[in-house]
This record gives C-alpha cells, structure tokens and sequence, in this order.
C-alpha cells in the first residue's frame, strides 16, 4: 500500500556526512510504507545534490530581496522593539544595528516551493551561530515562515549542540528534536512547551559530524532487533557482556536485576569458543540461569564479534572490566558491578559493589529511558496530528 500522508526533510549543504547520508537511505525505506519522505534541497546548495542521488531529491528555488532602503527597515524595526532592553543596558533593537546596516542591506529570503497534497510535516535541521552558514540560516528561517504559511508542522532537529545560550532559531519550528539529555532539559527550560523529543542513542550517535560505520551499524541493527523480536517501546535495555569464566558473578547480578525484570530486555554477548562440554555459550546460559530469566521480561543472544548491536542498549552492565566496556563506554553508560573492587568512576564507566547502589543506577536508566522516542513514532505523530495543506 502506498503511503498518502508526506513529510518534506530539507537538507543544506554543511548538513551531511557520508554516514548521514546512508541513515536516510535506511530510514526512508523504514518507513515508506506508511510517509512518503520527500527530501527537498534549496538551489543555493545544489553542489549536495550528486551526493544525494539515492533519496532521489527535489531542488526549489529561493528568491533574496534587498530592502531598498535598509536604514527605514532598521528604523521600523527599532520602532516596533523600542521597549525591549537586555539587562546590561543595550536595547534590544540596538542589537540589530550591525546586521541591518554593517554590511548595507537588509535582506529577506522566499522559499518558491508549492507542498505537494498531504503534506503533514517539514524536518529540518536547526542552525547555530557556531557552525552554521548565513545562507544556511536564512533559508531555515525562511523554511519554517513557509511551513506556518501552508499550515504544516514544523521539526526542527539537533546535529550541532543546541544546549548553548542562543536559543532564538530552535524557538521558530513547532518542535524540537534533540540528541542528548542536557540538549533536551535546556530546550524544554528555554521554549517552554512539551514538543521537544530526545531519540534514543543509536539514532542520536547518526546525527552527528563524527559518526562513523559503527554507527550506522548499530542503528541498523537496533532497528531490526526490536522489530524481529517485538521489543516494546518503553522497555529498558540492557547489553550484558557475559562470559562462562564468570557464571556465578552473572547469577549474581542476574538476582539482583530481578526487582525490576519485568521492565528489562537483557542483550547478552555470546561467543562460539565459549563452550563448556557439549553446552554452547547460548545454552549454559539458558540451563544455569533458568529460573532466573523467567523473572526478565525478554532476553536475546547477540555475537560478541557484532559488538555494534550494543548501540541499541541503554547501557552496558558487566561484572568485570573487558572488551565490551572498552568499546561500549565511548558512547553508552557502562556499569560494573563487582562487590570485590573499590569503587570507580570515569567517564561513562562506573564501578559499584553493593547491590543497591546497582538498583539505584538501573533505575535511573528506566526513568531517562521514557524520556526517549524513536524518530519514526515522532513521524508517525506528525502523519497522525499534524496538520496538512490538502
């Protein structure tokens, strides 16, 4: 069945990485059966467009007006803001007085682009003074005027820091997408209304000028596991580095984990050359912790040579130090529960002995993970709510 509902993603130049690029493609196909994502390019930054030819992108024109008088435009402007003054002193339309005047112009850019029938939402991604181009930012502004304009929902999404003091181009979409907590907590401080969401990790690690192939590996996988094996949207998960060097520590911490099993999806690590007897890794697992994993709501078996599919976890919690930590505490929240060692902390690893503290911890993680929404439910809230210029 072909989707009727489209949501237009525009993409400027200085918005893309190879690993972007990939991501879109994956996602598009994701879900095409129920939007059509179109993704559409300003002729000013046409040089992207051979870049793009997989998602088969549509270019539109722009058209920048000059005032012909800007020192009227800047006067009507300091007329309307007369009031507004910052708490040093300057007024606000004083602030104004370089842009307007510094370079001689005022301009005002139009986006000449017609919707087409049932579009419900324009994605775009949202410019900073410390990264992103004037062009870039006049035409975002201009983007999101044009979506008012039509009537359709406006997304605004985070690819360079947004937990900075301007907060002025994030307050123009109707929403906002964010990458990380501290992003999140300072949109909601800043804007004031309950449309800013926070994707989970292996898509947010995407968005990003440093992604790599590990992540757009981790993204792939974590999408087809939590479809293949119907993992529910708010259930926390778990990557758990097992070894059968250490079943009693993993028995353990298994116990421990059983207060709030029944909110968990435990991913565990196994490898072909960790047999004991005729048991495969998967089966001493199955055996020796039977009754317990009756007490977790869902588990699955991940090759430990795969270590990207880590991505989908909330975190990795291990009972020793090993490869998985290494890898895994550059991007997610590593736990050790090990009641032998001292305690430690560094970075996103944490080393903690007693139980409690444990629990205290995977709480924590329960609680940030409702905070969090995949990309593609918050295009369905858009498909579903949003409005359309049909």
């Amino acid at each position: 069945m072909k989707a009727t509902k489209k949501i237009l993603w525009l993409i400027q130049s200085n918005q893309l990485t190879p690993t972007i690029i990939s991501f879109l493609e994956t996602f598009q196909i994701r879900i095409q059966q129920y939007i059509d994502l179109i993704f559409i390019v300003p002729e000013s930054s046409s040089d992207i467009l051979p870049k793009l030819k997989s998602l088969t992108p549509q270019s539109f024109k722009t058209t920048t007006k000059t005032a012909a008088n800007p020192h009227q435009a800047f006067s009507v402007k300091r007329e309307a803001l007369s009031e507004g003054y910052f708490s040093d002193g300057l007024s606000v339309a004083d602030t104004l007085l370089l842009d307007d005047l510094g370079g001689g112009n005022a301009m005002q850019t139009t986006l000449e682009l017609i919707p087409p029938e049932q579009t419900c939402g324009l994605i775009l991604q949202i410019p900073t003074p410390l990264g992103s181009s004037d062009m870039e930012e006049r035409v975002f502004h201009s983007a999101t005027l044009w979506a008012r304009q039509h009537g359709i929902v406006s997304i605004g999404y985070e690819l360079l820091p947004l937990d900075i003091k301007w907060t002025l181009s994030p307050s123009l979409p109707d929403g906002v997408i964010t990458r990380c907590p501290e992003s999140r907590a300072h949109m909601k401080n800043h804007l004031g209304h309950n449309h800013i969401w926070q994707i989970p990790l292996y898509e947010a690690a995407i968005f990003s000028p440093v992604a790599t192939g590990f992540h757009l590996n981790g993204v792939k996988a974590s999408y087809h596991y939590r479809n293949q094996l119907s993992i529910p949207a708010d259930r926390t998960v778990l990557y758990l580095p097992h070894n059968v060097a250490m079943i009693y520590e993993y028995k353990k911490l298994l116990q421990t984990l059983v207060p709030f099993g029944k909110r968990l999806h435990l991913m565990f690590s196994v490898g072909k050359d960790q047999v004991r007897g005729s048991y495969t890794h998967k089966q001493t697992i199955e055996l020796i912790y039977e009754e317990d994993l009756k007490q977790i709501a869902s588990y699955s078996f991940h090759d430990l040579n795969n270590p990207w599919e880590m991505m989908m976890a909330d975190a990795v919690v291990a009972c020793s130090a090993c490869i998985s930590t290494l890898v895994g505490e550059k991007e997610l929240s590593c736990i050790i529960f090990d009641p032998e060692l001292p305690e430690a902390s560094r970075g996103n690893k944490k080393r903690v002995r007693c139980s409690k503290k444990l629990l205290d911890m995977i709480e924590a993680l329960i609680d940030s993970h409702k905070q969090k929404i995949e990309l593609a439910d918050i295009m369905m809230l858009l498909a579903r709510t949003g409005k359309t210029n049909a």
